[in-house]
């Protein structure tokens, strides 16, 4: 108790100063703009993902419902997201430390390690918990993902270890199958859990594959039924293509070859934890000498973990953990990022239980051969656990610092990755957010610098220059950035902000119409054409877009402002026409006030108000009273006919309109019922859209 009270204190010391850190890259598509977590019932839709494709799976479903928890409890206040994110890691590495320290009490090392179990598992659960190499899958919220994944596959392994243990194994065999379930409901890399366990099983506490099948068969068949569910959810999901990096434009020779220079840049982060960097971009290993030093060691490396599972089985599993883990992320699947720090989740706890155990057992070896006592190989190992522990406790608190806002740890990763074109446009974003204009300028060009065809850092531009009212310079890089990537929701939501602003309306609803067809859960976007279909005097349509913009984003105030100005608007409509209504029941001959009732009903943009039937019926009114002889009476009973579908009947009442008005030397409502003449042979209805 001693033991884990101490990892708590020291991860919450370590970690302090997180809590209040930014959400930055990915947390705005995952979390900022996600439709998925804003209720958490009906429960199915945190489930789901909706986009162009229609409705799919969330292919990462179980930490997506604890993202809709934080939401419930806190909406966008990024406390309540590290609080929980700190929370796994907490746990994770509590589990680690009971994972080691039963591992050391089994039959076959208890005679060798049992008086140290507990402080040599503190020591590694301490070293992997407090290491900063861990601050990307715990600060950065979005790698939940990792960590949670990282929680439940330890709790598999758990659980296993106690089915091998216990009287009652039944139970640890199903919590086993469970947790092995809801780590791949949180990232794809839970896949290696079943080969994990087995190997596990078979070193340390069968002995041997088929042993370890004849006494647990029933959890292995669990255990493998945990794959259907997994490829279930690439089957059914939404897929990574767009969200998480499958898809990468490399071959995977060329991603394989690259990923030895990789592994062994973080088994040097292992021990050399600097420079620690968000986004590498790294390059593809192209060379002879980019490639071949690294293979050497890390397929020596390989080679030597294949012999000790055959021969020293104990030791090999260390690095069967280490591969394993690290095989769906860093072998020849083509991922969108060949480097990124969360993925040394797991794997650092091989590297921290080697280090530290293998660093027992040569104490040991020295002690019996008489060259250090063991009072002092005692002191001197809890004097390096503890100068260990708060070195790793400040690194990781300096590097949590970094996160404190998207600006610091754009500007920590420019520096560090001079060369990552995506780094410089992340950089240059969050410097717009500051009203760093020129700034950020300088930053998005050098990200094009690097890559001219770079579709964000277009779309960035775009919003700069919108800020800065250099529209047409705006729209000339929203097009280029839709050029190179016509899904992407943000560019035409920004190209139809800089048209509206422009004076082109009707692009600017196309556009706003693609962005919420790409991203139906897009709030900004629902909230900018409502106010677009307001001024067109469209309240009805308006006002089911701030609906939806306030049902995705309840806290959206400027939606809620407009939601409440249109509403009222819509209210008066609707009184007015009341009102018509009222007085023509006193009025019947009022022509004037028939017309105009005629009018409102056939051609007001919102459908709660049209009513082509009544229309016809006034208007018909009008025309008898007035006896043909008015040109706008005409015009208005062809309107109504074209409401309700007429349209023969509405062509040759405009025609006789038109033909009245030029006779009446009336060009202007000549024209403009020509016009309209245009829309009927096509078969369109008019709408009246109010002047500004």
């Amino acid at each position: 108790m001693l033991a884990a009270g101490l990892i708590v204190l020291a991860s919450l010391a370590a970690y302090s100063n997180s809590l209040h850190c930014a959400l930055l890259f990915d947390d705005a598509r995952n979390i900022v703009a996600s439709g998925s977590i804003r209720r958490l019932w009906p429960i199915w839709d945190v489930f789901v993902v909706r986009d162009a494709g229609g409705v799919a799976l969330h292919s990462r479903p179980v930490v997506n419902l604890s993202l809709a928890i934080n939401y419930a409890t806190g909406g966008l206040d990024t406390f309540d997201y590290h609080l929980t994110n700190l929370a796994i890691h907490v746990l994770a590495g509590l589990t680690f430390f009971g994972i080691v320290r039963r591992t050391l009490l089994l039959p076959g090392l208890k005679e060798r390690f049992a008086p140290a179990a507990t402080p040599l598992a503190l020591a590694v659960a301490l070293v992997w918990t407090l290491h900063p190499l861990q601050t990307e899958a715990v600060t950065y919220v979005i790698q939940r993902y990792e960590s949670m994944m990282g929680l439940f596959y330890l709790l598999a392994l758990y659980a296993a270890i106690r089915c091998g243990t216990s009287p009652n194994p039944r139970r640890w065999a199903v919590a086993a199958v469970l947790a092995s379930l809801l780590a791949v409901g949180c990232k794809e890399v839970a896949v290696s859990i079943p080969i994990t366990i087995l190997l596990y099983d078979r070193a340390f506490l069968a002995g041997s594959f088929r042993e370890a099948w004849r006494r647990r068969r029933g959890m292995y068949l669990g255990l493998a039924a945990t794959w259907a569910a997994f490829a279930g959810l690439l089957m059914f999901s939404s897929g990574r293509a767009g969200w998480a990096g499958y898809g990468l434009p490399v071959s995977w020779i060329e991603y394989g070859r690259s990923q030895f220079g990789v592994i062994l840049h973080y088994l040097w982060l292992s021990f050399w934890p600097h420079p620690l960097v968000l986004d590498y971009g790294w390059p593809v290993a192209r060379t002879v000498d980019e490639i071949l030093p690294a293979a050497i060691v890390i397929l020596g490396l390989a080679a030597a973990t294949v012999w000790a599972l055959v021969r020293r089985p104990k030791w090999g599993f260390l690095g069967a953990w280490f591969f394993l883990i690290l095989m769906p992320t860093s072998s020849i699947l083509p991922l969108a990022d060949l480097a990124f720090e969360h993925r040394m989740y797991l794997p650092l706890g091989a590297v921290a239980a080697a280090v530290v155990i293998g660093g027992y057992v040569v104490g040991q070896w020295g002690a019996s051969r008489g060259r250090i006592s063991q009072p002092a190989l005692q002191i001197a190992g809890y004097s390096l656990l503890m100068l260990a522990a708060v070195a790793l406790a400040i690194l990781t608190f300096q590097r949590n610092a970094d996160y404190r806002s998207a600006l610091s740890i754009w500007e920590d990763t420019v520096v560090k990755a001079p060369e990552n074109e995506r780094a410089h446009n992340n950089f240059g974003a969050a410097l717009t957010q500051r009203g760093r204009f020129d700034e950020a300028i300088v930053q998005i060009e050098k990200a094009l610098e690097i890559q001219p065809d770079y579709a964000d850092a277009h779309d960035n531009l775009g919003v700069v220059l919108t800020d800065q009212g250099r529209i047409e310079e705006a729209i000339a890089h929203l097009n280029k950035a839709l050029a190179a990537n016509p899904n992407l929701p943000g560019a035409h939501y920004n190209l139809a902000r800089a048209l509206f602003r422009r004076g082109l309306v009707d692009e600017a609803m196309t556009h706003y119409q693609k962005a919420l067809e790409l991203n139906p859960d897009y709030a900004e976007a629902h909230n900018n054409y409502g106010s677009v279909l307001a001024g067109r005097g469209q309240l009805d349509e308006a006002i089911a877009h701030y609906r939806k913009a306030l049902e995705i984003n309840p806290g959206h105030a400027n939606a809620r402002h407009n939601f409440d100005l249109v509403q009222s608007q819509w209210e008066e409509l609707h009184k007015t026409l009341a009102r018509r209504r009222e007085l023509l029941r006193s009025h019947a001959d009022d022509i004037a006030l028939l017309n105009e009732t005629a009018w409102m009903l056939a051609t007001n943009p919102n459908a709660s108000i049209r009513n082509g039937a009544e229309a016809i019926e006034l208007a018909q009114r009008a025309v008898q009273l007035s006896e043909g002889r008015e040109p706008t009476v005409l015009d208005t009973m062809a309107a109504a006919y074209a409401e309700a579908g007429r349209f023969s009947e509405a062509l040759e009442t405009a025609r006789k309109a038109a033909e009245l008005a030029t006779r009446q030397n009336n060009r202007p409502l000549a024209e403009s019922i020509k016009a309209k003449i245009s829309q009927y042979e096509a078969g369109t209805p008019f709408r009246e859209i109010p002047q500004k």
